[in-house]
């Protein structure tokens, strides 16, 4: 087992576990930190996948007894609004893999310098304090518009772009509709379950139509990544709830624009040195 690759990972899946709940993009900095680390981003892809799906294993130990009420108790408008709200990432991922486009999205340092400026502007002006009696009169989880669900939707599928954050285009979507706070959270991350596992479905079809490039050594550093951002990423899910209910997620916008500016520093010096 390479020990390097092994540390290299562990970065990554710190990173992972981090940023993809609070809202600064864990694929955008899962990019930067591939190319810092030497990393080549079009042969792992799957790494990134892998990472994501700890985050996943996150999601749904947090929210379980909200997944588990969803079924014993059949919600099925709220069902058919995770349906419809997964709807665009989907039609957006297969889109992108199919045109080829991801070979560009996801290896250009240009793409997260631009998505971290937007994500950055995203926070200071869509996430702005909401007053209590605003919280009082917005609408519970269970009672969100299908047309809203799509609308937040739209917005998780803007975020497949590296730099705009997921959670924080969600978050954003779901306040802008009116749902309570903690609903907005719960919402994203429920809408992240089939969008992350649909990530996973793409890529696994191509890894294994070549199995014989997979090593026992890759599978465990593959599950250490895993481990490491499931476990982190649950922790920093809790951070993320009590931020957005002291409303205190812009906060995170000035260190997106020193992020951009760094990232397109690094995109310009890799265009000087080739």
């Amino acid at each position: 087992m390479d020990w390097l690759e092994l540390f290299k990972v562990g970065i990554l899946a710190v990173f992972q576990g981090v940023a993809e709940f609070l809202p600064i993009s864990s694929s955008g900095h899962l990019q930067v930190l591939q190319f810092l680390l030497g990393f080549d981003p079009e042969s792992n892809i799957f790494l990134s996948v892998v990472l994501h799906s700890g985050t996943l294993l996150a999601i749904v130990v947090f929210y379980f007894l909200t997944l588990w009420e969803i079924l014993v108790k059949r919600q099925f408008k709220l069902i058919l609004a995770i349906i419809i709200g997964t709807i665009p990432a989907g039609l957006a991922g297969v889109g992108i893999k199919l045109s080829g486009l991801d070979d560009i999205i996801f290896t250009s340092l240009l793409v997260p310098a631009i998505g971290f400026l937007f994500t950055a502007f995203l926070l200071l002006y869509a996430l702005k304090g909401r007053t209590e009696e605003e919280e009082n009169s917005a609408l519970p989880l269970a009672e969100i518009p299908l047309t809203k669900a799509l609308l937040i939707g739209i917005a998780q599928a803007v975020a497949i772009t590296p730099g705009i954050s997921r959670s924080g285009s969600t978050i954003a979507a779901g306040l802008k509709v009116n749902l309570k706070k903690a609903d907005c959270a719960r919402f994203s991350f429920l809408l992240a379950i089939p969008a992350i596992g649909g990530a996973m479905v793409l890529e696994l079809k191509d890894l294994f139509s070549a199995p014989g490039d997979i090593t026992s050594g890759d599978i465990m550093v593959w599950l250490f990544g895993f481990i490491i951002a499931a476990v982190v990423g649950y922790f920093s899910l809790k951070l993320l709830l009590g931020m957005l209910q002291k409303g205190k997620l812009q906060y995170f916008a000035w260190y997106l624009l020193g992020a951009s500016i760094f990232t397109f520093g690094l995109w310009v010096g890799s265009l000087v040195c080739r």
